[in-house]
């Protein structure tokens, strides 16, 4: 009966299950999306190109001032990638604030950075592609994502580059040949190795027995001195092996470049107006109707007058739809609330402190787990706020601090 329940179990899945096709970025903690990294203004140049054609994927990132304490931050080593279902794409070029970032980078807390990713398309078929940045002792921080679709054939694909000696290389292919010769030489090796010492079977078990009752001096009668002159000549033969195959590798490619492994110190240099002066009064996570609601007080210095149009964390948007009714989602996965922002409390006037209080309502809380929050033992949030004037221009501030469940 157990065996059949197993069976009818394994059964139900291979049905049932659908097709894995994103990375996961419900999985992460909700505490780990909200208070690492604010990616803005995400873009990519097509979502449909084919084999050989190249996308940009572009955008701005802001490490969070109320990263936790506990995870290492990008402060010491980071480094700026693309996650992709596979080898889909080649990586011809990425850059920070315009300087490229071929090697490690760090990245201060609460400054804005500017990013952009070249790639060229290599595998047909439908991807969900995303910027990530991999930070040392803490792992990777998904970005936001867009489904990107190629179409054409892979044996069309070229991925040649010119050296600095002038001569042209297809990545694709280079070193395969004498990465099979290599291996095979090796694995003939060592099956001459396997083959000496265990020509005559059994071995391990009359070996061991021999050992067990001799001790010390049954191990040394096993090794007779035609088997000392084998490992020897092993001995010498890969050595040998080995400088002859230094000095091949030498005079095929006499000019190398070792691999980088210094870190980039990337500059700032985003200086952005800072008309408003933001005091949070309190969070709260409303968990029945799926309502956070946030109290400012907001002190506007400039001569403009200034609402909250866009509220963002853990890469979700929810929207003001009185101050932006333009904004539509890219694709039906697009992670944004047209209508999940309302603000009580009116513009804020120059020269006024106003209290404000928003909400951000949707079950796209629920939907990507970030109620998770509730049970963290260190139940903080942060996230942007998008300040827009008369004339649409637009501030950011990041906000963060506690958040307090309501449980009716």
């Amino acid at each position: 009966m157990k065996n059949k329940l197993i069976y009818i179990f394994i059964c139900y899945i291979l049905v049932f299950s659908t097709e894995v096709l994103a990375h996961g970025e419900r999985a992460q903690q909700a505490g780990l999306r909200m208070r690492t990294f604010n990616w803005l203004d995400f873009n990519v140049t097509t979502t449909k190109l084919a084999v050989n054609e190249e996308l940009k994927i572009s955008g701005k990132f802001v490490p969070s001032v109320w990263w936790p304490e506990h995870m290492a931050s990008p402060e010491g080593k980071a480094y700026l990638n693309v996650s992709s279902p596979g080898p889909a794409f080649i990586r011809l070029n990425s850059q920070v604030n315009g300087v490229p970032t071929i090697r490690s980078q760090r990245y201060k807390l609460g400054e804005t950075y500017e990013y952009e990713i070249t790639l060229k398309a290599r595998m047909p078929g439908r991807y969900h592609i995303h910027p990530i940045l991999n930070v040392k002792d803490t792992g990777p921080v998904i970005g936001p994502g867009r489904w990107v679709e190629v179409t054409g054939n892979q044996d069309d694909f070229v991925n040649t580059v010119t050296s600095l000696t002038g001569r042209t290389i297809d990545l694709e292919s280079v070193g395969f040949k004498e990465f099979m010769w290599l291996h095979a030489f090796w694995f003939i090796v060592a099956v001459a190795w396997i083959y000496y010492w265990f020509r005559k079977l059994p071995v391990v078990m009359p070996r061991f027995k021999i050992v067990q009752e001799r001790g010390d001096e049954g191990g040394n009668e096993l090794i007779t001195i035609q088997d000392m002159i084998v490992s020897l000549g092993f001995f010498v033969f890969t050595l040998i092996a080995i400088t002859v195959g230094y000095f091949y590798a030498q005079d095929q490619h006499p000019i190398t470049t070792p691999l980088q492994t210094s870190t980039i110190e990337i500059p700032t240099i985003f200086e952005l107006p800072d008309p408003l002066d933001i005091q949070m009064i309190e969070a709260r996570y409303r968990i029945p109707g799926r309502s956070f609601k946030v109290e400012l007080d907001i002190t506007n210095n400039s001569n403009s007058t200034y609402q909250l149009g866009e509220f963002l964390t853990a890469n979700l948007r929810f929207i003001n739809k009185d101050v932006l009714s333009d904004v539509e989602p890219q694709d039906e996965n697009d992670l944004i609330a047209k209508s999940g922002l309302v603000v009580e409390g009116g513009p804020i006037k120059p020269g006024k402190t106003t209290r404000i209080v928003m909400y951000a309502d949707d079950a796209l809380w629920e939907t990507y787990r970030l109620t998770s929050l509730i049970y963290d033992p260190d139940s903080r949030f942060a996230a942007m706020l998008f300040f827009f004037d008369e004339n649409g221009e637009r501030v950011y501030y990041e906000v963060g601090g506690p958040m307090l469940p309501v449980f009716e």
